[in-house]
């Protein structure tokens, strides 16, 4: 990384942040500031940071927030996208978008849709990559809790505001559409969203209606790389033994995904202090892909020749291979989610400051999911690997064409099918009370009962053997097509080459199961497979607002509790699991206003963390070795765990928060989590059927940590002469430490996906109706996965990675809006390494594993609101 460049940027902005502290001050009004000042006028994304500022400053819980503003100003096109410019959010990146959205380096938040529970399939949270940009209001990243919050989440909860009739004066129509070009795919996709809203003052009171869509396609390619792990031959010329890779390769993922989204909103007050609602958001996830793999094996022919690591002599550095059997294989798949939640509520204020409140919500998620696979081989008179080429494998294949039907052989069918089914009732009813004056602001107490089941069925994943293994250009010529080209930006060294062809095997099942021998029609589920879980919920909380004057100082808050019993039946696979426990969960946020515009913030609390129910999941798939296998083991599986325990945390935060304007900011903030039972994924010997198997599988960890700190700063340089005064900028930084206990061999560890550096950096201009973004997104190397067999480091670990992506707009009119925008500008790659001791014999080294690269972007539209 190269630090110093953005040390001197990061000093730059602040001495020009010190040099108009004046001006800003001058600005800044002696009483805590709130809203705008009626004089002056502020839009687009000065009044978007403003607004998501404000939420922070009067919050009584420690929090970050985008707004609607913010995020159409973004590159982003989903609330993972937008997410990741936020301090302390780390993502992880495939498909041409933001995945697994990381609270301070984890992934165990909480996902609320208007402060309602969400979720999609098996899962605890909902992907809020389903989640279209255009349909949000804004979204509130909670790094602590209160009582009144839904429980779950060790790192934070994260919750989605729709849009809602109320939110606007009267009628709105918006809209717009994006055409979007992914350059490694070479394709075109788009986006298309609309929103009607309007409210009217009728006999029966005020009605408000909002009805909005978006549709988008994105066509995107995926390039991968990849060592496997390696196991002992001997050198044919020393017969010593020494790790050669069991495979090495790569693949092409080539995608076509749709999302479509409609949010609808009713919302009725037949007085003003009574109001009626009912809410709807429906999401549909298709994504059509493929998988083109090249899948080398080193050990699977003559070995004439080994090359030793230079610096570590027990493993290869390449090898020659004569009569080298070499595999390649289509992936086909068809994955689709359909989620939707419909929620009905009211609220009602008493003349007393009483309001009381109930709502009852109904939340149904579908995965329906397929797949057809189908290898092909051939035999290469020569074949020369060179495990680490700069980081990367190298391959030359001589004496064959990849590309001629008659040099490949049908081989091996993997025919599978899934559902998930997760449906949930849940009722909640709240009573606040506020006072006017005293120690007591409020005080509020509430219920929540939730009913939620889980079903999941799916087919064994087995490899069927061609009960004819005839050559590939003896079958219809629609069964087969060529791969993309250049893998890896030709560093690999594998162009085009041969495979199946994805829509012929969803299209034509049955034909390609008659060439295996196998019945027409889907494999029936695998019983031992299915389970089915029941969670019910029950949870009280009590919480009181608190004011009082501590010398000169004022200090507000919150502090209460929250009890919640849990009670879960899980059957499937021989198990029949019953558990009952309850959890009191305290909190107490304390905020000091040390001056008019600085305050400290200090916060404690437990939380709790279920298990997803996918990770309770008894089933174990085992897939036998082959040429292809990790050697050493019958087999290979992986499974969920019913033995899992919920995480528990405490939780302390510290924040100093210092604004001296309205879009202006200088915040500080320390954390730290103590952990119980974290959850991650291991893999471990464990006998079947008198054999021992590498089972990859979630287990519950011992004692951990997670601390760090971190530090933003935002402003615009309004103080600067003429059109430079429409200069801004955003920096933020997060320094995370997380550990531990290793489940398997003992000792401390790092947490998964938690980097110990990551920062934002933004560039943003606004003026004379141009709206214009650069923002970098960087994060340090973190720890991938545990225990992944073989000679080798067992630790995987990733490189750091950093993305630039720019954005910009054009104000035609007050009305219609151009955008461009750009993502991933500079073209990263993305490496991770096998780093650090092997698990069985304790000897260190640091061997690559994958190389991926990503698609750019370029998207050109328009927006629309009237």
């Amino acid at each position: 990384m190269a630090f110093k460049p953005v040390a001197l940027a990061s000093a730059s902005m602040f001495a020009l942040m010190l040099s108009g502290a004046a001006h800003a001050q001058d600005a800044a009004t002696a009483a805590p500031q709130s809203d705008e000042p009626a004089d002056i006028v502020v839009t687009g994304v000065r009044a978007s940071l403003a607004t998501a500022q404000r939420i922070k400053q009067n919050s009584v819980q420690i929090v970050d927030s985008i707004v609607a503003q913010d995020i159409g100003k973004l590159p982003d096109n989903t609330v993972s996208d937008a997410l990741q410019r936020v301090t302390g959010i780390q993502v992880t990146r495939a498909g041409g978008e933001a995945g697994t959205v990381l609270i301070r380096g984890l992934p165990n938040t909480a996902t609320l849709l208007n402060g309602r529970e969400a979720f999609t399939g098996t899962g605890r949270g909902i992907a809020l990559q389903d989640i279209p940009a255009e349909l949000l209001a804004g979204v509130d990243v909670y790094k602590t809790s209160t009582p009144d919050l839904v429980e779950g989440g060790v790192a934070g909860v994260i919750d989605v505001r729709l849009r809602r009739p109320f939110d606007f004066d009267g009628f709105q129509v918006a809209g717009g559409g994006r055409a979007v070009y992914s350059d490694q795919a070479g394709k075109w996709g788009y986006l298309g969203s609309a929103l009607v809203s309007n409210r009217w003052d009728t006999s029966i009171g005020e009605i408000g209606i909002m009805l909005s869509a978006s549709h988008n396609r994105r066509r995107y390619e995926d390039n991968t790389a990849f060592d496997f792990v390696s196991n002992p031959i001997a050198d044919p010329n020393s017969g010593n033994q020494i790790g050669v890779p069991d495979t090495v390769g790569g693949l092409y993922t080539q995608g076509d995904r749709r999302r479509t989204a409609y949010n609808a909103s009713v919302q009725w007050r037949p007085a003003a202090n009574l109001e009626f609602y009912v809410d709807a958001l429906y999401t549909q996830y298709k994504n059509r892909y493929d998988t083109d793999f090249f899948v080398g094996l080193p050990k699977a022919g003559n070995v004439t020749s080994i090359t030793p690591n230079p610096d570590y002599p027990a493993l290869a550095n390449g090898v020659t291979v004569e009569n080298a059997y070499t595999i390649t294989s289509n992936q086909a798949y068809e994955d689709k989610t359909t989620t939707y939640q419909i929620n009905g509520g009211v609220k009602y204020t008493t003349d007393d400051n009483t309001t009381l409140s109930s709502e009852l919500t109904y939340n149904r998620s579908r995965l329906p999911n397929r797949n057809m696979i189908v290898d092909t081989s051939f035999n290469a008179p020569t074949a020369v690997y060179n495990f680490d080429k700069g980081g990367t494998p190298q391959i030359d294949i001589q004496g064959v064409d990849l590309t001629d039907p008659s040099a490949f052989t049908l081989r091996t069918l993997f025919d599978n099918h899934s559902v998930a089914v997760s449906r949930q009732w849940a009722w909640r009813g709240d009573v606040e009370h506020k006072f006017d004056d005293g120690f007591l602001s409020n005080f509020k107490i509430g219920a929540r009962y939730t009913n939620r089941r889980v079903t999941s069925q799916a087919t064994a994943s087995i490899p069927i053997a061609a009960t004819n293994p005839v050559l590939v250009s003896t079958l219809p010529g629609e069964f087969w097509d060529l791969s993309p080209n250049g893998l890896v930006k030709g560093r690999v060294g594998i162009g085009q080459f041969l495979d199946a062809n994805g829509d012929y095997l969803l299209d034509n099942s049955d034909t390609v199961r008659g060439w295996f021998g196998q019945a027409v029609g889907d494999r029936p589920f695998e019983p031992n497979l299915a389970f089915f879980d029941l969670e019910k919920t029950y949870a009280f909380y009590a919480q009181a607002g608190y004011r009082f004057d501590l010398g000169s100082v004022p200090v507000d808050g919150v502090f209460g509790v929250r009890v919640v019993n849990t009670v879960t039946a899980l059957t499937g696979n021989g198990v029949d699991s019953r558990q009952n426990y309850l959890n009191a969960l305290p909190s107490i946020n304390a905020r000091f206003g040390l001056m008019d515009n600085l305050q400290l913030r200090l916060a404690a609390g437990k939380t709790i963390t279920r298990p997803n129910f996918a990770d309770l999941n008894p089933l174990v798939t085992y897939v036998p070795s082959g040429s292809t296998g990790n050697q050493g083991y019958a087999g290979t599986g992986g499974g969920g765990n019913p033995a899992l325990t919920p995480i528990k945390s405490d939780a302390y935060d510290i924040t100093l928060e210092y604004y001296p304007s309205r879009n202006s900011s200088i915040t500080a903030a320390g954390f730290y989590r103590k952990i119980k039972g974290y959850i991650q994924t291991y893999s471990q010997p464990e006998e079947y059927l008198g054999d021992t198997w590498l089972v990859n599988r979630p287990r519950n960890t011992g004692s951990g940590s997670l601390k760090g700190v971190e530090l933003a700063y935002q402003q615009f340089f309004d103080f600067l002469p003429g059109a430079l005064s429409g200069l801004g900028a955003q920096l933020n930084g997060t320094y995370t430490i997380g550990k531990t206990e290793d489940p398997i061999n003992g000792g401390k560890q790092r947490i998964v996906n938690v980097s110990k550096y990551s920062y934002n950096v933004v560039a943003i201009y606004e003026k004379y109706g141009i709206s214009a973004r650069l923002a970098y997104n960087w994060r340090s190397s973190f720890v991938d996965s545990y225990n992944s067999g073989g000679l080798q480091a067992s630790t995987i670990v990733a490189d750091p990675t950093g993305q630039l992506d720019f954005s910009a707009s054009y104000d035609l009119t007050p009305a219609i809006t151009l955008t461009f925008d750009a993502t991933n500008i500079t073209d990263r790659t993305y490496q991770d390494r096998f780093k650090g001791l092997n698990s069985l014999t304790g000897v260190y080294t640091d061997t690559p594993r994958d190389t991926r690269t990503y698609d750019r972007t370029f998207e050109f539209g328009a927006r629309f609101r009237f």
